[in-house]
């Protein structure tokens, strides 16, 4: 006879609650998903893969969910709805996990990953990296400490409705079951690389835009710079005057001040 919902609910609490894994047998259970997801995918090929997919992370719930918790995640869910995305938008956190309630009281979930930060690091003149307190030599090894993180979200979401990883509670689960030290990441961030440039908001830059040469100062940095450029048909801001704003890939700017420096 297969689990009550209600009963899933339960038997998942019991084991975030009180159970726990030793070392040895999370980092095999870790490598082992890391063998299966690269037998089983149709884009990952490799340790820094160049390519993923939302079926990628789906299925990444199910290897963990089966090896760590025996099941009773899916279980605890119900019929209720978890989607899987990947976030190219999302530039300064790894992940999130959303309950979304729709207006007749339904919940659904969701779990992103940002895209954008995992294929923005892991170049061979980068620095190391760090999620959740470990080390990550690789691009799939962030991926994993991320989606671990995002997964103790959800599973706090399913048994109490709330999950907060400042608290005690999700980070003693994170430290049982997948051996993390924080709750936080250091990974390489377009922000950092741009500022490894000399670009910063506030930096005044140069870029190209249909055949002509533009300067301007970096108003905000995200998977693209605003630079706002002076222009008396544009925006006014506080400061008075008028610019009209551009979107531009980090790698077409040019620091005005290297430029000074290298001339």
């Amino acid at each position: 006879m297969s689990p009550t919902p209600a009963s899933a609910k339960i038997a998942l609490t019991e084991t975030v609650l009180f159970g726990g894994l030793s070392a040895e047998l999370i980092q095999q259970h870790v490598r082992g998903i890391q063998r299966d997801l690269l037998t089983h995918s149709r884009y990952l090929h490799e340790v820094d893969f160049r390519a993923i997919h939302p079926r990628d992370l789906e299925f990444l719930f199910g290897c963990y969910d089966e090896r760590f918790f025996g099941g009773h995640c899916r279980g605890a869910l119900e019929a209720r709805r978890l989607n899987f995305r990947l976030s190219p938008r999302m530039t300064r956190t790894g992940g999130k996990t959303t309950c979304f309630a729709s207006p007749n009281g339904d919940l659904s979930y969701e779990i992103s990953i940002a895209s954008s930060i995992l294929f923005d690091g892991f170049g061979k003149m980068d620095r190391r990296v760090n999620v959740c307190g470990l080390e990550c030599d690789t691009r799939l090894e962030a991926l994993q400490r991320i989606f671990e993180h995002e997964m103790v979200h959800l599973m706090e979401l399913l048994c109490w409705e709330n999950s907060d990883c400042a608290a005690r509670r999700f980070q003693g689960i994170a430290a049982r079951f997948f051996l993390h030290r924080a709750h936080t990441h250091d990974l390489v961030t377009r922000r950092e690389r741009a500022a490894n440039s000399g670009i910063r908001v506030g930096a005044r830059v140069t870029f190209t835009f249909e055949g002509r040469e533009f300067t301007g100062r970096v108003n905000r940095i995200t998977k693209r710079a605003t630079v706002l450029v002076e222009d008396p048909e544009g925006k006014q801001y506080s400061d008075g005057l008028r610019y009209k704003a551009y979107y531009v890939p980090i790698t077409l700017l040019k620091s005005v001040a290297a430029d000074a420096a290298s001339g």
